[in-house]
């Protein structure tokens, strides 16, 4: 048995939509019966860690719109998704807050054995802007310093596992790992949380050997885009990896025996530190039902898996 969590946004019911749409008047409790299904879920599937399934979020970076001299500016594409954010421009130099943030933006019902994930901050500055910083090098290290209080925040909460979403990392061909590092310096120094950073939306096949030099506790992949054969080239014996062999791309179903060969093959070939399964990044992207049979099919995954 090895662990699991899942990160990201979590699909929105049909339901939940419409009310969404039309503002009813029970719209703050479908939000919350609907969380609560989410979590309960991932509890019953029994996985390691468990998430909060953000369906309040607008986007990943919506929560952060309300920091001081921070103000929304225009709607922008995620990546190569049918789906859109909206670009955060940070105009003055005091939007670091005391830190609390992504922890308010929480549900209170999430257990003791709980995870989450904010945005890494090379990302975070690669998709939005800055009028107060003008060079990339800048604004990143600021970003990183405002996320370092949230972080800090969410370990006091008890938050035992800080997932750093890195789809920028993925998707650009060409990226500053000296810039990268220092971001992430920033985050994990003396940090009493384990970090694991997420890369997907772009293989990064050939990115491993610098990626494998970061200062975070493990590593997360999407193997529908890095194939699993360039992981498998490299020793994880220091770090944690997770396997993002829930695929959030369609609504096929995982079958749970193929996918726990599939771990232990690439655990047996990288001998990994530890060794955890997650999705491949938001379950946003299928619908309510297939959601909830990919966490149980995680859980089984999870369960079946040899330790390392």
């Amino acid at each position: 048995m090895i662990s699991s969590y899942t990160f990201g946004i979590y699909p929105r019911s049909e339901e939940l939509i419409e009310a969404t749409r039309k503002n009813t008047e029970n719209l703050p409790s479908l939000f919350q019966k609907e969380t609560e299904e989410y979590i309960t879920a991932q509890t019953n599937a029994n996985l390691g860690f468990v998430s909060d399934p953000l369906l309040k979020w607008d986007d990943i970076y919506r929560p952060f719109s309300n920091l001081e001299s921070v103000n929304l500016s225009s709607l922008n594409r995620i990546y190569e998704m049918n789906t859109f954010y909206r670009i955060l421009s940070f105009d003055g130099p005091n939007f670091i807050n005391g830190g609390n943030t992504v922890q308010s933006n929480l549900d209170s019902s999430l257990p003791k054995n709980k995870t989450v994930a904010v945005p890494e901050p090379f990302t975070f500055a690669d998709r939005h802007i800055s009028k107060e910083f003008k060079t990339k090098e800048d604004f990143t290290i600021n970003i990183a310093k405002m996320l370092r209080a949230e972080i800090d925040s969410l370990v006091a909460d008890g938050f035992d596992i800080i997932q750093l979403l890195a789809p920028s990392i993925a998707y650009n061909k060409e990226v500053d790992f000296g810039l990268i590092s220092d971001g992430l310096k920033i985050l994990t120094d003396g940090l009493e949380a384990k970090t694991i950073l997420h890369t997907y939306f772009g293989d990064v096949s050939s990115k491993i050997e610098s990626l494998l030099g970061l200062p975070v506790s493990g590593l997360g992949f999407d193997i529908t885009t890095t194939p699993v054969s360039s992981i498998e080239k490299h020793s994880f014996a220091d770090k944690i990896l997770s396997v993002g062999i829930i695929n959030s791309f369609n609504t096929a179903i995982e079958k749970p025996q193929e996918c726990i060969q599939q771990v232990d093959e690439i655990n047996a070939k990288t001998k990994p530190k530890e060794s955890y399964v997650s999705n491949n990044f938001d379950l946003e992207y299928v619908p309510k039902e297939f959601a909830m049979n990919k966490i149980s099919a995680l859980g089984e995954i999870a369960r079946g898996a040899k330790d390392v």
